[in-house]
């Protein structure tokens, strides 16, 4: 099993981050531009990228401005029952993330390699939303 992991400064408060992870104008801004999203705990947050990559999330957890949890429920094989966790932690009012995606499912070198570049990559554009107002999102063709 495979995890990738990624712990960051955002220079901006929990409740933002927690409203970038839990809102469809919030996953808009940093991951993909396409998203659709049932709120709550055990609700489901599809994204829309390209061809065979387009994730499909189950929130197993929220706890406000703290956790929020996913689990992949489809829209991508490799990805299949991967757990995916942004816990926030408040430092003098900015906000540590520690993010964590575990794979179930064994995922070649290459492969996890894309996938860990693109979370930072992803990551970036997060804490670009959160601190300017503008991230770096997919966007996908029409």
């Amino acid at each position: 099993m495979k995890t990738i992991m990624h712990t960051l400064k955002i220079h901006t408060s929990p409740t933002t981050v927690y409203e970038a992870l839990t809102t469809d104008k919030g996953l808009a801004g940093w991951w993909s531009e396409k998203v659709w999203i049932e709120n709550g705990t055990g609700g489901i947050v599809r994204f829309t990228f390209e061809d065979e990559f387009n994730p499909q999330m189950r929130v197993t957890e929220l706890a406000q401005d703290r956790i929020v949890r996913w689990q992949c429920t489809g829209g991508h094989d490799r990805w299949q029952d991967s757990k995916l966790s942004f816990a926030l932690e408040e430092q003098e009012g900015e906000t540590q993330l520690h993010f964590v995606q575990d794979y179930p499912k064994d995922v070649p070198d290459t492969m996890y390699g894309t996938y860990n570049f693109n979370w930072g990559y992803y990551l970036n554009s997060l804490k670009l939303f959160c601190e300017k107002g503008k991230g770096t999102p997919f966007s996908p063709p029409e």
